[in-house]
């Protein structure tokens, strides 16, 4: 299907209607006929049009691109906003996916409430996308691939090219008589997406002509699979979810459900609080060495940027946790305005001002041979003792602030008063939702 203007103006028109329009510029054949096409259905189109360019500083004629891009800008008349990057990526890291994730963060930052961005993704994109998912294991969310819409930031990211070809796109620029910039790192067949453009996707081409029409086919099939598998999750989730308690979930939901719907519910639960995805074996072993431990221990599974606990009947999950503040810290604390605590604790403060809060107190950690004799008991509780009747984690034990005064130690956070002698307890621990 030869790419038009029209067309591209027919697909804006079924998509909402933003504040703005911003268009991703790098210069490149793709996003100069994405561009020039806006400009020629710019009078038709509801909302303003932007250009935005990145510029990585990490090609030698990054400098000559982005003139390029501006030259271009003002001869079509639209607003150019060019933004640098800085980029140094650490050991291991992928450039590209530092480069891609740096790239729509810096154009976030300049966007507003209901504003579109528009990139120049298209039909060749999306069947090297499928094939990299496809080659990596992915399920049906990652073979989905990139839809044509979705809601980001506080607006939307919209593909309006995705059903053209990259000769489709390439015959209108020539027709158009249109000039671009060519980057020779898409030449580079070590990266594994040029590899697939240039060796293996005209193999298919040649033999499936239909290739792109087909692979989007599926890749919306998937969609729509991922969909319902998220609305699965969710259905399982509300059924066993404390939203008081977002980072907690109960084990005995768990068991009702089917293997492949446990591992749904656990992957939607870690998405829905917006922790990185584990991989399928992580899954596997959360269910088999977590779910599955005996109550009286307290098994950990980590894995980047996140971690699940369990403690007797509930699975927690969480950041990674910081260390535990340092033996023999103290805090002096005067009680008049909250005290921050160490390691990303939160902060400690108080309801009302007691009397016997005059002289401020001292704030430690986890020391050896505690005591506390709870509520109004008559007996005293070692430190062990009262986490379990307390049903704190053996994690938290640790990072608890223990109040002391003149006298020895006054409260555990705001969980109890070990004099309850003085009345209610005034002090309030804020914290992590997840430390609860």
């Amino acid at each position: 299907m030869m790419f038009s203007p029209q067309k591209l103006l027919h697909k804006l028109q079924t998509l909402p209607v933003p504040e703005q329009y911003w268009v991703a510029f790098s210069g490149g054949m793709d996003s100069t006929t994405l561009l020039y096409g806006l400009s020629q259905i710019r009078a038709q189109l509801p909302a303003p049009l932007q250009a935005v360019h990145i510029n990585h500083g990490l090609q030698d004629k990054a400098l000559e691109w982005e003139k390029f891009c501006r030259e271009t800008c003002a001869r079509l008349d639209i607003p150019l906003t060019s933004l640098q990057l800085n980029l140094r990526p650490a050991s291991g890291e992928s450039l590209e996916a530092q480069a891609r994730d740096a790239r729509y963060a810096a154009i976030a930052a300049h966007m507003n409430a209901g504003d579109m961005l528009l990139t120049a993704h298209h039909g060749d994109d999306q069947v090297e996308t499928l094939l990299l998912q496809l080659l990596r294991g992915a399920g049906v969310s990652g073979l989905a691939s990139m839809p044509l819409m979705r809601h980001w930031q506080a607006g939307w990211l919209v593909r309006p090219l995705l059903e053209f070809s990259h000769e489709e796109l390439q015959d209108w620029a020539q027709q158009e008589h249109l000039q671009w910039q060519d980057d020779p790192s898409n030449d580079h067949l070590g990266i594994r997406r040029n590899y697939l453009r240039h060796k293996v996707i005209p193999l298919l081409k040649n033999q499936w002509p239909g290739l792109i029409k087909t692979t989007s086919r599926s890749a919306r099939h998937c969609a729509e699979a991922a969909q319902l598998m998220k609305e699965v999750g969710m259905a399982d989730l509300v059924l066993m979810y404390d939203a008081g308690r977002p980072w907690q979930l109960l084990i005995s939901g768990l068991e009702v459900l089917s293997p492949q719907r446990k591992k749904n519910l656990l992957r939607h639960w870690v998405r829905h609080q917006g922790l990185p995805l584990p991989g399928h074996q992580i899954i596997e072993r959360i269910l088999t060495e977590v779910v599955g431990a005996r109550q009286a221990g307290s098994p950990l599974l980590s894995w980047e940027n996140g971690e699940i606990r369990r403690f007797r009947n509930t699975l927690y999950l969480m950041p990674p946790l910081p260390p535990a503040p340092a033996d023999g810290l103290r805090l002096q604390w005067d009680c008049s305005k909250p005290l921050d605590l160490p390691q990303g604790l939160g902060r400690l403060s108080v309801t009302d001002k007691t009397q016997w809060l005059a002289d401020g107190v001292e704030v430690v950690f986890r020391t050896e041979g505690l005591a506390c004799r709870p509520d109004q008991r008559k007996n005293t509780r070692s430190f062990k003792r009262l986490c379990q009747d307390l049903a704190i984690p053996p994690w938290l034990r640790p990072r608890l602030p223990l109040v002391y005064g003149a006298d020895g130690l006054i409260a555990v956070a705001d969980y109890c008063l070990c004099q309850p002698e003085l009345g209610k307890n005034p002090f309030v621990w804020e914290r992590p939702e997840w430390l609860r």
